[in-house]
């Protein structure tokens, strides 16, 4: 049964009809919105025998309800909205009565709200099969997978491990009869682990968010784990570098070049902070001709990715559109808000990023290089939307000559101009896919393309 068919959605809608009726003169339109959450939860501990050993397993349910409610008031007229999340067991006019005073002191300029438009609904899948099939079973096998690897793993001791798994539906409907419904898949993996022989003081923990069970890809996980932890006694300090090549993966790529699409959306252009707009380059400097090019695709079609979606926040079909082509910004995403604020068309592009793919494979554009450090992991790599530029200590790091290891690198941070790094890039030739489900911090990432990037320009490491 599917959330339209909710039994307490007819009394919530009712309820708000009554109290838009009575304040007519005010409450303009409403939103509802139904969620539902399925989840098991898997604590576990290391066994050199097993692997893997559960101590505690849950079942979680959540089935919540939120309305959205929209005025407009005052002289000259200004807009308001506020939200709630509306319990069943009380009484509901109070809860919409308060919703309702609180948008009353929200002061925006007009807009109005989405309507349906002559647009049929794409049918995109936006979960993994096999965990809304079934997801105890699927739960089950990444358990196997995990602890038949654990098992296998020599020089470490696992301590602990955590495995989610999670089905989420949603439902909304609108005073202006936009209407959807859209089923979602996530798992969440954890693990500790650290290096033999014991007593020692340093551990590792990792965590990974993935759409479904392929994307998640847990073996290959725990070896990055199992990477990281015994180099923890062999890696060095990098040298201090004005001018750095380095070489970044996959989640990285993505990372920079989400910083590089927020200036693309236009609230940035409204609210009057740093934005790009068509026609304007998204490198900084003189381009070097031996440099690659970046264009950049937004797809909300493509099956089981983050970002994959039938509509976008305000409830309109979601659209593709190339925004980046040739290292020029070709395209704004512009909401159906935005659009009405900017005196431009709205253009509902959301979605996961397509990345065209280089010339070379990784390992050929190591071997190019005199020195590169390959920065295979950040401790936590932040990017400012504004000034594009970013930086992060370096969690693990590999230290190449012509292609050649070297060193393993550990601390120290690297920082870099995203539009200087445009200036002087080359992307591997092998296409990979990452995948951030959105959480109470952020949106959903999906990306689709080169697995690394060469950066030649830009980049400064402090080290020893």
């Amino acid at each position: 049964m599917g959330l339209s068919n909710d039994q307490f959605l007819p009394k919530l809608k009712n309820e708000i009809i009554k109290t838009q009726k009575e304040k007519k003169d005010v409450f303009h339109g409403w939103k509802i919105l139904l969620s539902d959450v399925r989840s098991i939860q898997s604590l576990m501990l290391g066994d050199e025998k097993l692997g893997l050993v559960g101590y505690q397993e849950r079942e979680v349910f959540d089935h919540a309800y939120s309305i959205e409610i929209f005025t407009r008031h005052g002289n000259p007229v200004m807009m308001g909205n506020s939200t709630c999340n509306i319990d069943p067991l009380s009484p509901l006019n109070d809860q919409i009565l308060k919703t309702l005073n609180n948008a009353l002191t929200v002061n925006n300029q007009l807009w109005d709200l989405p309507k349906i438009e002559n647009e049929k609904v794409k049918d995109i899948i936006t979960y993994d099969p096999a965990l809304k099939n079934n997801m105890a079973a699927a739960h089950q096998k990444l358990i196997q997978e995990a602890s038949f690897k654990v098992k296998s793993l020599q020089g470490v001791k696992v301590n602990s491990a955590e495995l989610y798994t999670n089905n989420r539906s949603t439902y909304f409907e609108t005073s202006t009869g936009l209407i959807g419904e859209q089923d979602r898949t996530d798992v969440y993996f954890e693990i500790a682990m650290e290096k033999l022989p014991l007593p020692n003081t340093q551990e590792v923990h990792l965590i990974k968010s993935a759409i479904g069970i392929e994307d998640m890809n847990i073996s290959r996980f725990i070896d990055e784990a199992l990477e990281q932890t015994l180099s923890l006694n062999d890696a060095i300090l990098p040298r201090t570098q004005e001018n750095a090549v380095v070489l970044i993966n996959t989640e990285a790529i993505a990372r920079l070049l989400d910083g590089l699409l927020i200036q693309m959306n236009a609230y940035r252009e409204y609210y009057k902070t740093p934005h790009m707009l068509p026609g304007q380059k998204v490198f900084k400097g003189e381009k070097l001709p031996e440099s690659d090019i970046l264009s950049i695709t937004i797809d909300p079609t493509l099956p089981i990715m983050a970002a994959s979606t039938k509509f976008t926040s305000e409830g309109l079909c979601a659209k593709a559109g190339k925004v980046v082509d040739n290292d020029t910004v070709t395209l704004q995403m512009i909401t159906h808000r935005m659009g009405q604020y900017l005196g431009k068309p709205h253009n509902c592009i959301v979605g996961n990023m397509i990345v065209p793919l280089g010339r070379y494979a990784k390992e050929e554009l190591l071997k190019a290089q005199a020195e590169c450090l390959e920065i295979v992991s950040f401790t936590s790599l932040m990017v400012n939307p504004s000034s594009l530029s970013w930086s992060s200590e370096i969690k693990l790091g590999k230290l190449y000559h012509y292609g050649k290891l070297k060193s393993i690198i550990k601390g120290g941070i690297v920082s870099g101009d995203l539009g200087e790094n445009l200036c002087h890039f080359q992307f591997s030739n092998n296409e990979r896919k990452f995948n951030k489900p959105a959480d109470d911090f952020s949106t959903p990432r999906g990306y689709s393309g080169p697995d690394a990037m060469l950066i030649k320009t830009g980049v400064k490491i402090a080290g020893e």
